[in-house]
């Protein structure tokens, strides 16, 4: 018997086990979506940057237990350029653990496994957009012994990212550890992060990000396409702390691109940020991962933020530029599910697209989720 012939009969006695068990449940199901809804002034140096408005994320999905064993979550988006899976798996505990099956992120980096719902700022930072690989198909382990947090993934590509007949699908494996040696109202946090990924037919990839802030939807450092990558290791350094409505954070990411006929090249970044939460509430911390602001009462919570941060995508016979910003923030939580934004973001760009510029950008959000 051929490999791929058992990889398939495998696979299909998983799936007629993991669906003979919950075949007579009684599923219990609950909708869930979000709305982030973006406008932006720019000051534009070089490249024309116009003032716009754009539906940042509109999702909607359900999620709920299949029986006392399994839980799934299905949830797509259908914001401005069309539809896109997001979460879609099977999920269990497991040893005591748990394990999902299909689409979800593969665990690497702080900023980028935080919600959107409850980022501090209105985008990631350059460094998570353009390294973390966010969404993927697999199978993903997390398990916690005590005050260390183990996360591991088998993924290959993602739903939707332009799967060609006969060829053969990326294949990656990535971990996550995370120490937590101070909890409570005192929070420190540390982590590391590796994925390395065979790209096997999958050698063309482009890297490129925007200046921090998506409703221009123009980006100003660029790799090009890279035509021969057989493979790219990546890896990552996180560190947090909090003390009551204070926290900062810090993320170091790198990403070494192996390609057949050029010089490896490595790309890498870093964002430093700090947030206090003026009426005084706390950030929640669950997971390996930070949580949304619940205010305390009627009139709402309030936030400030700062954050500098560095993408750098030039190495060797590669010159996409370097991009470096400021971003200033402003938060009203309304409530645990509605919130207000406003970031101030100074971008310095060298060996951009269009050369050396300085943009400034004033962007505003309205968000809620259910």
């Amino acid at each position: 018997m051929k490999t791929p012939i058992k990889i398939t009969v495998v696979a299909a006695a998983v799936a007629f086990a993991i669906f003979a068990d919950i075949a007579e449940a009684a599923p219990t199901v609950d909708v869930r979506g979000r709305m982030h809804l973006d406008t932006a002034a720019y000051d534009a140096d070089v490249t024309e940057l116009g003032a716009s408005t754009a539906v940042r994320r509109t999702r909607l999905g359900m999620n709920g237990k299949l029986n006392d064993t399994w839980s799934f979550q299905i949830e797509y988006d259908f914001a401005e350029n069309g539809t896109s899976a997001n979460d879609v798996f099977l999920r269990r505990s497991l040893a005591d653990g748990t394990l999902t099956i299909g689409q979800v992120k593969v665990p690497m980096g702080l900023n980028e496994l935080t919600s959107s719902n409850a980022i501090t700022f209105m985008e990631r930072a350059s460094n998570s957009n353009i390294t973390a690989d966010s969404r993927r198909l697999g199978v993903r382990y997390d398990r916690s012994f005590e005050n260390v947090l183990f996360q591991s993934m088998v993924y290959t590509r993602g739903i939707g990212s332009g799967r060609v007949a006969s060829a053969d699908d990326p294949m990656g494996l990535a971990g996550r550890l995370v120490f937590t040696p101070v909890t409570g109202d005192t929070l420190v946090h540390l982590g590391v992060s590796v994925a390395a990924e065979d790209r096997g037919d999958y050698n063309s990839l482009r890297y490129r990000d925007r200046p921090e802030i998506r409703p221009a939807d123009i980006r100003l450092i660029d790799t090009g396409n890279l035509t021969d990558v057989d493979s790219t290791l990546k890896y990552g350094l996180e560190a947090a702390y909090q003390a009551g409505p204070f926290s900062m954070e810090a993320e170091y990411l790198a990403n070494n691109v192996s390609r057949s006929q050029a010089n490896d090249v490595t790309f890498d970044g870093y964002h430093v940020q700090v947030s206090y939460i003026l009426t005084g509430e706390k950030r929640g911390y669950r997971g390996g991962n930070f949580r949304g602001v619940t205010p305390k009462g009627d009139a709402g919570a309030w936030e400030v933020a700062a954050r500098y941060s560095v993408a750098n995508l030039s190495d060797g016979d590669v010159l996409g530029g370097e991009q470096s910003n400021i971003t200033v923030g402003v938060n009203y939580y309304a409530s645990a599910n509605v919130r207000i934004m406003a970031n101030l973001i100074f971008s310095d760009i060298k060996d951009g697209i269009n050369g050396n510029e300085k943009p400034k950008a004033l962007g505003l959000r309205a968000q809620f989720h259910f």
